[in-house]
């Protein structure tokens, strides 16, 4: 017994082989050890199926995640018109994969929110320029309305539910709109036309709306950086009283400080009687017809 115990702690050879079992039985405790926390770790042996989750919203795939030991992150959203708002639309991984419990499910949700457009100037261009821009922004033309106006096929004014739109106004994606144009007929003077000096543009739209009067240029003194309604209009062509067809355009003026800027304006005269004009965008038309 005396010899084994000087060989293990006397002789050098003992002493280092004692050192290599007992390193090897402490490697072993540990890859053990290891083995064991990787399993209890990964699941080893363990997985769930992924549920089809597309279609279904948020709360939906809530409960269908928590009864399969998943859950999930949204990585996008984006807005497609024919799915229901705020429904998933895409998943990863797929539906029936197998994979480890309680793993991510990355998901893209359509938009709980249409879209807004907002609407370009679609007046006094031609009836089917305007509708050709309406359509490549996904805004529909529920219908066409005539109205009295020596101009054919000229957009005179553009309505959303009844209302008139202003340039940049917004409307939903898919949503539809109401396109007024000349007739090519119009009236002989009927009225006169209404003082709109002091008004706002939302309001001068309706005023003249409602007396069948077309909006047409829209200068401001100033360019305005969305914040139009604070511009007051100060002066407009045809003047006030003046006799007016029905369908007839009214240009307006506009300023923030409409009486300093109604001092220096200048009535600019008309370069073209009306007639030629009529006549140019006649011309205009014969050559969009032959293309």
């Amino acid at each position: 017994m005396a010899k084994k115990d000087n060989f293990w702690n006397k002789t050098l050879f003992g002493l280092l082989l004692r050192n290599l079992v007992i390193a090897g039985l402490i490697l072993i405790v540990l890859a053990g050890g290891m083995l064991l926390f990787l399993n209890f770790y990964t699941n080893h042996g363990k997985s769930e199926t992924v549920p089809d989750l597309r279609g279904f919203t948020i709360e939906e795939a809530t409960a269908m995640l928590n009864r399969h030991n998943l859950k999930y992150e949204i990585i996008d959203s984006s807005y497609v018109r024919n799915k229901k708002l705020g429904t998933i639309l895409e998943q990863n991984p797929a539906p029936s994969t197998s994979v480890k419990p309680g793993r991510p499910i990355y998901l893209i949700i359509n938009s709980r929110a249409v879209r807004q457009i907002p609407l370009p100037n679609l007046r006094d261009i031609s009836l089917r320029q305007a509708q050709a821009m309406a359509k490549s922004l996904g805004v529909n033309i529920a219908k066409v309305v005539y109205a009295p106006s020596e101009y054919k096929d000229l957009v005179l004014d553009v309505k959303y539910k009844n209302q008139p739109l202003l340039p940049g106004s917004k409307v939903p994606e898919g949503g539809s709109i109401v396109l007024v144009a000349g007739d090519g007929i119009g009236l002989p003077p009927s009225g006169v036309a209404p003082s709109l000096t002091g008004l706002d543009l939302v309001s001068a739209t309706r005023l003249l709306s409602a007396m069948s009067l077309t909006l047409g240029g829209i200068i401001y003194d100033v360019p305005p950086e969305e914040d139009e309604d604070s511009y007051i209009i100060y002066s407009q062509n045809p003047v006030a009283g003046d006799s007016i067809a029905t369908g007839a355009i009214v240009d307006v003026w506009l300023s923030k400080t409409p009486v300093e800027a109604k001092e220096e304006f200048v009535q600019p005269q008309p370069q073209q009687p009306r007639k030629e004009i009529k006549k140019e965008r006649e011309k205009v038309k014969d050559i969009e017809e032959f293309f």
